[in-house]
């Protein structure tokens, strides 16, 4: 930018200020200057222009003071909380992780789950002709017999791999012990 001479009256006195500002800039901050000594002369102390410009200096000087440290706490601030984002993000990318092994962990389920039932309508067709074949001879039922044996190894090999766990099923009515028609007859 170009420099430029701009002539300014504080106190009845000209000054020329070298600047690259615009000429209404300058003269703003020359009439600021200007209200600020009124101020400082309107003490009700008998100060000279001199003793009132030193004054003005010194008020200038504290603004400025207190414009950099609250300048300084709003970067500080700003530097939390880029920091703070930062954390965040690095939440969201730990929780998007978690999402991702949760999804995997759903879809090897419901293959489980497909497996299973798959397993369980093979059980309920062998069920179902095992019935059939009841009545056939001892050699057939051996060789059924010894089928079901070979299925039933698979079928607790399966269970082993995908970590089943055998539960049983109580009824309220059922005792523990098993004690059950006792009680009525007593």
């Amino acid at each position: 930018m170009e420099k430029k001479r701009v002539s300014v009256q504080i106190e009845g006195r000209n000054y020329v200020v070298i600047t690259t500002e615009d000429r209404a800039y300058v003269h703003g901050v020359a009439d600021e200057v200007t209200d600020r000594i009124r101020n400082a002369a309107q003490t009700g102390r008998n100060l000279d222009t001199r003793d009132c410009a030193v004054l003005a200096a010194l008020d200038f000087c504290d603004d400025r003071n207190k414009a950099e440290r609250k300048n300084k706490e709003v970067v500080d601030k700003a530097d939390q909380i880029i920091r703070q984002s930062a954390e965040l993000a690095k939440q969201c990318k730990d929780y998007k992780a978690k999402l991702a092994a949760a999804i995997n962990e759903n879809t090897n389920l419901t293959k489980r789950i497909k497996a299973l039932e798959e397993q369980l309508r093979v059980l309920l067709k062998e069920n179902e002709e095992l019935k059939k074949t009841d009545g056939k001879p001892a050699e057939n039922k051996n060789t059924e017999n010894k089928k079901k044996f070979e299925q039933a190894v698979r079928d607790k090999k399966t269970e082993k791999m995908m970590g089943y766990v055998p539960m049983r099923q109580y009824s309220l009515f059922e005792q523990a012990d098993g004690n059950q028609k006792n009680n009525g007859k007593n």
